[in-house]
């Protein structure tokens, strides 16, 4: 009895230490790949969280300062905003030939050496004051109102006045004209209608007749024209 007793202690000591050796294998030989998921889960799922967070509200100040606002208009400057007063009424416009009519007039006792002195009259038939500076451009024309020879050449050395013409006024330049038998064969005579006119500084023009004959060669110059003046 007593040695049976002991031999079942031992066996129930052996069977507790080889299953406390089992157990300490096991923990020791487990998958090192089971082991090492678990950490990489865990960042992944960081990760995953953070990438998902909404990004940073940008506060009202960062807001204002990097959306650009609507555009504002410059001010303008002295000089831009510079124009005719309301109270002052703006410069007259420049006479053109729709302004106008043209008539070319002899004077009594004018003319000699074969060079006549006209007086060429340009007259506001408009409904609005003008004004014009300078010498008009002048040539004769055929029946055809073709330009023949060379055009008027400006009077040199004398004062350009400004004329405002209001309706009805006139303004007045002399004109000379040099007989164009003086210049022979050269000249190719050939019968002229009128003169052209060109007011100072415009590009329209408009006739004056007077029947007369001029040179057709362009190197001839039969006309002298100065500025316009007040009548």
């Amino acid at each position: 009895m007593g040695i049976h007793t002991r031999t079942s202690s031992k066996a129930a000591a052996v069977l507790a230490a080889l299953s406390t050796i089992a157990l300490l294998a096991g923990c020791g030989t487990s998958d090192p790949a089971d082991q090492d998921t678990t950490a990489p889960a865990a960042e992944v799922s960081t990760s995953a969280e953070s990438s998902e967070e909404p990004a940073e509200e940008p506060t009202e100040a960062q807001s204002e300062s990097a959306s650009p606002g609507p555009a504002t208009s410059a001010t303008p400057t002295a000089e831009a905003s510079e124009g005719p007063s309301a109270t002052e009424p703006a410069e007259a416009g420049m006479c053109t030939a729709a302004d106008l009519s043209a008539v070319v007039e002899t004077p009594m006792g004018a003319g000699g050496a074969g060079t006549v002195e006209r007086t060429l009259i340009l007259s506001n038939t408009s409904d609005a004051e003008c004004t014009m500076t300078g010498y008009p451009g002048v040539s004769y024309v055929d029946a055809a109102e073709a330009q023949v020879g060379a055009p008027a050449d400006r009077e040199p050395g004398v004062e350009v006045p400004t004329v405002v013409l209001e309706p009805g006024q006139s303004a007045i330049s002399t004109l000379l004209q040099t007989s164009a038998q003086n210049y022979g064969d050269a000249c190719n005579l050939t019968d002229t209608t009128g003169v052209r006119i060109y007011p100072p500084g415009a590009t329209d023009s408009l006739i004056a007749l007077q029947e007369s004959v001029g040179c057709a060669a362009e190197d001839i110059v039969l006309m002298t024209i100065g500025p316009m003046a007040a009548m």
